[in-house]
C-alpha cells in the first residue's frame, strides 16, 4: 500500500503493478508478451499459495499472499488519508460503476474519479485514456483479465497521466457483489481457489484442476 500511494512518486512517469498467481505463470509459459508485460512492471505482487511454493523452490521465502481483494480495503483507507483518487477501468458494463458505489458506501470520503467498462474496442483506446486523464485520478485499477490487462497497461503507460496503473483481474466482480468472496477461514488456509471453483466450475476447472498440477510440476521438476 505504501508503494502504491507513495506521494513522492507523483509527477513521475506512470508506474505499473500487477499480481501473479499460478494461472499467470501458466499463461506466461505460452505467451512471451505476457512474460514481458509482467517483467516490465515496477511492482509484481505474489498472489496465492502456489506462488509461495514456487518461491521456496528457488530459495525465497515469501511472508504472505498479496491479492487485490485483500489489498483494496487498506488501499482505500490510505488514499482517503492522502486525498488521492481512484479510477476503475474494466469488467462488464455496469460492474465497475456498481463496485465504485459499494466502495464509496464502505469507505466514506473515498474519491472515485470515474469508471469505465472494459468492453471497448482497441480503436477506441485513446478515447478511453483521454477520459481517464481528464478525471485526473492518482491510481488506475485495470480489470481487463490476463493477459490483456498487463499488455494494455505496458502499451499505454506512456499515455496515462496517473501515478500508478495496477492490473487487478476480477477485482470489480467481487466488490460489486457479482461474485461472492470465499469465507475468511478458507482464505487463511490458502484454499480460496476451491471456493472459486465451486462458484464458477466451468470457467475455473481448467485453471485450477488442470493448471495447478501443471504449475507445481514445473516448480519441482523443471526449475
Amino acid at each position: 500500500v505504501e508503494l502504491i500511494v507513495n506521494p513522492s512518486a507523483i509527477g513521475s512517469p506512470t508506474r505499473t503493478a500487477c499480481f501473479v498467481n499460478t494461472h499467470s505463470f501458466n499463461l506466461a509459459q505460452k505467451n512471451s508478451s505476457l512474460t514481458g508485460g509482467i517483467n516490465d512492471s515496477d511492482y509484481v505482487f505474489a498472489d496465492g499459495t502456489g506462488v509461495r511454493i514456487a518461491a521456496q523452490c528457488f530459495g525465497f521465502r515469501l511472508l504472505d499472499n498479496v491479492n487485490g481483494t485483500d489489498l483494496l480495503p487498506p488501499l482505500c483507507e490510505r488514499t482517503i488519508e492522502h486525498g488521492q483518487s481512484i479510477y476503475l477501468l474494466g469488467a462488464a458494463p455496469g460492474v465497475a460503476k456498481l463496485a465504485a458505489s459499494e466502495l464509496s458506501a464502505s469507505f466514506p470520503g473515498l474519491k472515485i474519479a470515474g469508471t469505465h467498462h472494459g468492453f471497448f474496442e482497441q480503436r477506441n483506446t485513446h478515447q478511453v485514456i483521454e477520459k481517464i486523464n481528464q478525471a485526473k485520478p492518482d491510481i488506475l485499477l485495470v480489470a481487463l483479465g490476463s493477459p490483456v490487462q498487463e499488455l494494455w497497461i505496458q502499451a499505454n503507460k506512456k499515455f496515462l497521466d496517473v501515478n500508478i496503473a495496477i492490473a487487478v483481474g476480477g477485482l470489480f466482480d467481487f466488490y460489486s457483489g457479482r461474485i461472492p468472496r470465499a469465507p475468511l477461514w478458507l482464505r487463511r488456509m490458502g484454499l480460496e481457489w476451491v471456493w472459486r471453483l465451486t462458484q464458477e466450475p466451468k470457467r475455473m476447472f481448467r485453471r485450477y484442476v488442470i493448471g495447478n498440477p501443471v504449475f507445481l510440476f514445473r516448480c519441482f521438476f523443471k526449475h
